[in-house]
Formats: C-alpha cells, sequence, structure tokens
C-alpha cells in the first residue's frame, strides 16, 4: 500500500471529503499495529513481573494475560482484513462512499468486540471457579494490616471488570445498528451530521453507564453520602448540556442556495460579465488587529465561520468573494469546521460546482452567493504572492486570501495586471 494513498494531500486539487475520511481511517488503523505490538511486549513483561516478584500463580497469570494476548493477535488480524475492505471503498460518490466507509468500520470495530468480550468471559468465569480462594489468600497475605482492605473487593473488581466489557461490547453493538441505519443522502455534510448525532449519544450513554458503576462502587464500600451525590450532580449538569448539544446539532439546516453571510450590501452592475475565476480560496489575517477579530463561533456542537467565501470571481468591475454551495456550507458541526476542510480537502466539489454555474454564464446568480467585494475603482493596491492574494482599498480595508492551486497563478496575472494597471504588484 503506497504511502500517498493513505497520507492527506491538501495540495491535491482533486480531493474529497470521503477520500479524506477513507486516508484517515487508512492511516490511523495502519498505525495502530505498532500500538499492538507494544502492547503484547508489555503484556509479556507484565506476566514476568506478575509471577517473579510478585508470586502470583503461574497458571493464573497465564489465562489473564495469555488472554489479552490472543485478543490482541486476533485484533492485529481484524484490523488487516478491516484495512483490505476500507482501501477496497471507491470515492468517488461523495456522501455515498462515506457512509459505507463508516458502516465498515464500526462493522470491524464490532467483531473486534465480540471476540474481546468471549475471551475476556472465558478467562473470568475460569479464575472464578477455580483461583477464588487462591486470589484472595494472595490479596490476605500481601495486604498490610493496617488496610481496611477486604477480600470481598477483588471481587467486585473483576466483577465491575467484566461489567465493563460487557457494555463496552453492548455499545459497539449499539453503536453498529445505528451507523447501519444511516440514512442514506447525497449530501455528505448530512451524512456526517447524522453520525456526530450518533456518536455524541454513544459519549452520553458510556457517560451515564460509567458514573452509575461509580455510585454502584460507592454504595458497596460505604463511601460517604457526600461523594456520590457530588457524581449525581455532576451527572446530571452533563446530560442536560448534552441534550442541549444533540439539539444543537440536530437543528443544523446546510443551505443550498445563496449565502447567509455578507459584509456589505454588493450592488448589481449593468453589463457585469466575469472574465476569470480562482476556485478554492480562504480568508487569512493580515495583522495582528485581524488576529483579534473572531471569525467564527461554535457552542455546544453547533456554529459557523464568519468568512465562508471559497472562490474568487474576476469581472470587468470588481473582485468578487463567493461561497460556491458546497458540503457543510460554513458551518461548524462538532469539531468539523467546513470552510477549512472543504479548502484543504474538498477543493474539487469547489471547483466542479464553480465550473457548472460559470456555464450558465449568470451574474446574478453569482451574486446571491456573493459575501464580499472589491470594486477596482476603490482598490489602492493588489499584490499577489504566489498562492496569496493581499487586497487593498482607499479606504485602508484589507482582505487576504490564500489558494492552493497554482495553476491559477499565471491567468490571476494576467487578469488583474489589465483590469489594475499600476495598482497591482506582483512579489
Amino acid at each position: 500500500m503506497a504511502i500517498r494513498k493513505i497520507i492527506p494531500n491538501p495540495f491535491d486539487k482533486d480531493s474529497k471529503l470521503s477520500d479524506l475520511a477513507k486516508k484517515g481511517e487508512l492511516l490511523k488503523e495502519s498505525l495502530s499495529f505498532t500500538v499492538l505490538v507494544k502492547n503484547i511486549i508489555f503484556l509479556i513483561i507484565l506476566g514476568v513481573v506478575l509471577v517473579a516478584y510478585f508470586k502470583i500463580s503461574t497458571t493464573i497469570v497465564a489465562i489473564l494475560i495469555g488472554t489479552e494476548i490472543v485478543v490482541t493477535l486476533i485484533a492485529g488480524y481484524i484490523k488487516i482484513k478491516e484495512v483490505k475492505a476500507i482501501y477496497s471503498i471507491e470515492t468517488q460518490d461523495d456522501a455515498k462512499s462515506y457512509r459505507k466507509l463508516l458502516i465498515t468500520n464500526e462493522y470491524w470495530e464490532f467483531i473486534k468486540s465480540i471476540f474481546k468480550v468471549i475471551a475476556n468471559g472465558i478467562s473470568i468465569a475460569l479464575i472464578f471457579v477455580f483461583f477464588s480462594s487462591e486470589i484472595s489468600n494472595f490479596v490476605v497475605q500481601n495486604t498490610p494490616s493496617n488496610l481496611p482492605i477486604k477480600t470481598e473487593w477483588l471481587k467486585y473488581i473483576i466483577l465491575v471488570f467484566a461489567v465493563f466489557r460487557v457494555l463496552e461490547f453492548v455499545m459497539k453493538l449499539i453503536g453498529y445498528k445505528w451507523i447501519k441505519n444511516l440514512k442514506e443522502s447525497g449530501n455528505f455534510a448530512q451524512v456526517n451530521q447524522e453520525y456526530v448525532l450518533i456518536e455524541k449519544k454513544l459519549e452520553l450513554i458510556k457517560f451515564i453507564l460509567g458514573i452509575s458503576i461509580i455510585l454502584l462502587i460507592s454504595f458497596l464500600t460505604g463511601s460517604p453520602f457526600w461523594i456520590p451525590s457530588m457524581f449525581v450532580s455532576f451527572m446530571l449538569l452533563m446530560v442536560i448540556l448534552s441534550t442541549v448539544e444533540l439539539k444543537r446539532i440536530k437543528n443544523i439546516q446546510f443551505e443550498n442556495k445563496g449565502t447567509d453571510i455578507s459584509h456589505h450590501k454588493i450592488k448589481n452592475f449593468q453589463n457585469e460579465q466575469i472574465v476569470g475565476a480562482v476556485f478554492g480560496i480562504m480568508k487569512t489575517t493580515t495583522d495582528f488587529k485581524d488576529m483579534s477579530k473572531p471569525t467564527g463561533s461554535s457552542v455546544l456542537g453547533s456554529g459557523k465561520t464568519y468568512f465562508p467565501e471559497n472562490s474568487l470571481l474576476l469581472t470587468n468591475y470588481r473582485l468578487l468573494m463567493i461561497q460556491i454551495p458546497v458540503s457543510g456550507g460554513n458551518k461548524i458541526v462538532g469539531k468539523i469546521d467546513y470552510v477549512s476542510q472543504n479548502f484543504f480537502f474538498n477543493r474539487e466539489e469547489i471547483r466542479q460546482k464553480g465550473e457548472q454555474m460559470l456555464k450558465k454564464n449568470s451574474i446574478s446568480q453569482f451574486l446571491q452567493l456573493a459575501t464580499n467585494d472589491a470594486l477596482y475603482r476603490d482598490i489602492k493596491i493588489v499584490t499577489l504572492k504566489q498562492t496569496k492574494i493581499i487586497i487593498e482599498k482607499i479606504s485602508g480595508n484589507k482582505l487576504e486570501y490564500v489558494f492552493m492551486d497554482r495553476g491559477y497563478i499565471e491567468p490571476l496575472k494576467k487578469l488583474l495586471r489589465f483590469y489594475l494597471k499600476e495598482k497591482f504588484i506582483e512579489k
């Protein structure tokens, strides 16, 4: 498997979001093989220490450590199958490919959890049936007399471990069922929105179960009342916040027409014609003052970017910054900022949709997507530094944009030189 096929490349003008997700999974799974090797080495060392130093029964250690090693080896084999399955997924259809990728990944994670819970269940059952008294004697003999540790606590610990493993399996099962039933959509962002909702729900369930186990342990060990009360209060707070977050994410609407952000009124000029375009731009900061201005905001999983323009149009009157409607638009969903995500890894969609619109030669359609502009008569100077364009207006306002695809440089130079004359500087 070639490295370039698993490393996301922001300089690839044909990149897609589903391709990014695929490469991300391949990279993650490939790197995890080193973790598996480290885990096996650690388990072997741990087994030797438990037998040689702590004098724990070789049989008990062999059951516990051996089971974990077997599970780790099985997980490695399953990872190989998973990597092959993910690698075989084509990414031509962005949204459908992403959905298939999510389902495939979750399926193999579920398979791994099946082997893990079976193996751990067998090892714990063997220990409880055949070595319960031996473990109790070991705890009694090796616990200082001044420590109030009861032998029953060890059983509770093993029981909690078993419960955690079972819950982990149940959560994987629920996650797989939910993700398997993801709605089919032609919109990548909508598929991802559904996936984020599932992930957030699973996180909430895991959190509640985790706190519940802590409360159970507190009850069994006779902890003071204020300890479980504190955990209950914390749990209620997090449940409320998570519920609000889920609602906010669910209510996100992805606009396919027009833009909901405009930095000033965009005028309409007669006889205006589009003479050039750069598809795939992103606004950057021009100075320290500009850095202090917020570029976007997100609260509890939902937000938006204030500068969503992703393309630059050149007309016979001005430079026009527009937001071509692509996956996610200017929204921030969970941890994903779609403006930057699309700029680095989804320029193919920006370019394709932009070129389709250009064929219609409708300036009015582009004006509906405009977020900002700079009339040639209002421009003091425009500086082009390779793939960075800096627009300074007579009013003192500055705009700075970058683009990744170097094929736009020469056509952009010619057009700027023609329309701006001495007001254009190339560096």
